[in-house]
């Protein structure tokens, strides 16, 4: 019989799975855990300065590699400052293995009702439950084999995500026999434990019942409809969400190419495609997204068919039922509840498949002979495209844009670059000229300011380059001190801070719904940001802060330089993101309102 510590199983097991770096930071209850990880020759500890920081360093590495990451945290409030990075894998389906230190199970009393068993105990597991696939915590040591096997095989499979083991301090030095790394799990066991968590025991009933709403489960039949369709289509539309991300965006897109069919994404899967690719048709949103996406998909197209994009409000409206209503839809998603959501009043013209995306771009690559060729369609939203962005270029207004342009060209190098939340986001994804196998990150469902620097740090570790984050003034302060990780481990990230003084979507907002008393929100008005350059400087870190029209002049140099550096580019305070919709107006009408002759023309053609 073979034995184990149960920390040196836990990394030994991580480290075969293909996990080398884990983020975290130090604590007495998580201390047996970084003490394996120590002296694992194969495995590295890089230690945040704050466990938030940790938690989305571990889902930019794994938004980066489209791989499984690790991340870990002490007890109590250890544990907690973890959740918002949990909770953003969870809504961006990142598969990931938070491991949080507990207090020693024979510290707790027995007696119910109790507040708190001991110092910084809390009950991580029932907090993490509704952001994460699995959550469960260990009580024997013999256990983990078990519960290690199951989490991994859940975040790795189906609809991805994280998962959360929480281990008592004694439990973490104990010993585990004849250690397995490779046990497999029954597909109605994993759909148990997973949909048991969030249903009250129901478990994998509640889960096929779901399913079983969508019209079939198999590939075969999902890929001879879409087949089936295109061949009677012709304007058809590929829609590649971040649940179709790796061989199956790649074999979308290998199909998209032979037959000249336009390509939108969402904004996770904004890097599928380079921004100069002949297929990109642009970012679906209801509010931000590219005019000509926003068009082609709402008003042109008579057939749009999604693989792993969820439709919600944020990208297609909040008049659901008034989107692509000319056009048949077919959805291909993973997960059944995503399928729920009606996107033609009664479902008219409309087939959902609850299958993986994966699956079906096999099957349709297999089959691809017989699809048309649709170049004069393809043609037709290129000049879309022309035309709508000659529009926004000339817009005074979105000068912020073009910055983001021209910085993009400055940071081509980059195998990454995270985005933080705010204006600075919509310029982004909007303007970045992204080269090919560049990607993209953004924190999409959960929105979470303050993930862009630790995001970059990760990707740095997923891809082993240099990386870049974008940033406004109030996100980057979120997580300011993960400054002193990039100095201490000279990480080379090119950090761009946009300071225009304010939290300017909320100022946006204020301006036209609050009579312009921007609370809370701007320079004397309960709001202020720090000089940035300086904080850097700090740090010890290479800074320059430059005013906007400077941009082009001042910033080559500086990016080019090796290491890290941070650029802080100073705005206009009542900076705006456009286009947007307006409440009420069609997603393909957004202000500033294209001139009426060019939008007739191009909803003629």
């Amino acid at each position: 019989m073979s034995k184990i510590k149960l920390t040196d199983y836990v990394t030994e097991f991580l480290q075969r799975k293909g996990i080398h770096d884990f983020f975290g930071y130090q604590g007495t209850m998580i201390a047996h855990l970084v003490d394996s990880i120590e002296h694992n020759p194969n495995t590295r500890s890089h230690s945040s300065y704050n466990e938030q920081g940790a938690a989305f360093a571990a889902c930019g590495y794994a938004q980066a590699k489209d791989a499984c990451a690790c991340a870990y945290a002490t007890s109590g409030p250890g544990a907690v400052n973890l959740l918002s990075g949990v909770a953003d894998a969870y809504f961006d389906s990142l598969p990931i293995i938070f491991i949080t230190g507990q207090l020693n199970t024979y510290e707790y009393s027995g007696i119910n009702g109790l507040r708190q068993q001991g110092f910084q105990e809390i009950d991580i597991v029932s907090m993490a439950k509704p952001v994460t696939k699995y959550a469960v915590q260990i009580r024997e040591p013999q256990d983990i084999i078990r519960e290690l096997n199951l989490a991994w095989q859940i975040a790795n499979t189906g609809r991805k995500g994280p998962v959360l083991i929480d281990l008592p301090m004694n439990v973490q030095r104990g010993e585990v026999c004849d250690p397995v790394y490779d046990m497999e799990f029954p597909e109605e066991e994993t759909e148990t434990a997973v949909y048991g968590q969030k249903n009250s025991g129901n478990g994998a009933a509640f889960y096929r019942k779901a399913v079983d709403k969508a019209d079939s489960a198999d590939a075969d039949v999902a890929a001879e409809d879409i087949l089936c369709k295109l061949r009677k289509a012709r304007r058809p539309v590929f829609m590649i969400g971040h649940g179709a991300a790796g061989s199956a965006e790649k074999n979308l897109v290998r199909i998209a190419r032979e037959h000249h069919i336009p390509v939108i994404t969402s904004v996770l899967a904004r890097s599928v495609l380079s921004w100069d690719d002949p297929l990109n048709c642009g970012c679906i949103g209801g509010a931000y997204g590219h005019r000509y996406a926003n068009m082609i998909a709402n008003a042109k197209s008579d057939l749009l068919v999604c693989f792993g994009i969820s439709l919600c409000t944020r990208q297609i409206g909040t008049k659901v039922h008034e989107f692509a209503k000319n056009a048949e839809i077919v959805r291909v998603d993973i997960d059944p509840y995503n399928l729920q959501r009606e996107i033609h009043e009664g479902g008219k013209d409309e087939k959902c498949f609850c299958v993986s995306a994966e699956e079906v771009a096999e099957k349709l690559l297999a089959d691809e002979k017989e699809i048309g060729s649709y170049g004069e369609w393809l043609s037709v939203c290129q000049r879309i495209r022309k035309e709508l962005t000659q529009v926004d270029d000339a817009t005074p207004e979105r000068y912020p844009n073009r910055m983001i342009a021209y910085l993009s060209g400055q940071l081509g190098d980059t195998g990454a670059v995270a985005v933080d939340v705010g204006q600075h986001m919509v310029w982004s994804y909007q303007s970045f000229h992204n080269k090919q196998n560049q990607k993209l990150l953004f924190s999409g469902g959960h929105g979470a300011m303050g993930y862009a620097l630790p995001a970059a740090i990760g990707a740095y570790y997923a891809t082993g380059k240099p990386v870049a984050c974008i940033c406004g003034d109030g996100a980057f302060q979120m997580n300011i001190q993960e400054l002193q990780w990039v100095k201490r481990e000279n990480i080379p990230v090119k950090m761009i801070v946009m300071n225009n003084e304010a939290l300017g979507m909320i100022r946006h907002l204020q301006r036209d719904y609050f009579d312009c008393v921007f609370a809370d929100t701007s320079d004397g008005s309960g709001f202020s940001s720090c000089a940035f350059a300086d904080v850097a400087k700090a740090y010890g870190i290479p800074s320059k802060r430059i005013q906007r029209e400077e941009v082009e002049d001042a910033s080559g140099e500086f990016l080019e330089q090796n290491g890290p550096g941070l650029l802080e580019i100073m705005l206009e305070n009542g900076t705006y993101a456009y286009p947007k919709t307006c409440l009420g107006e069609p997603i393909h009408n957004q202000q500033p309102y294209i001139p009426k002759q060019i939008f007739d023309e191009l909803m003629e053609i």
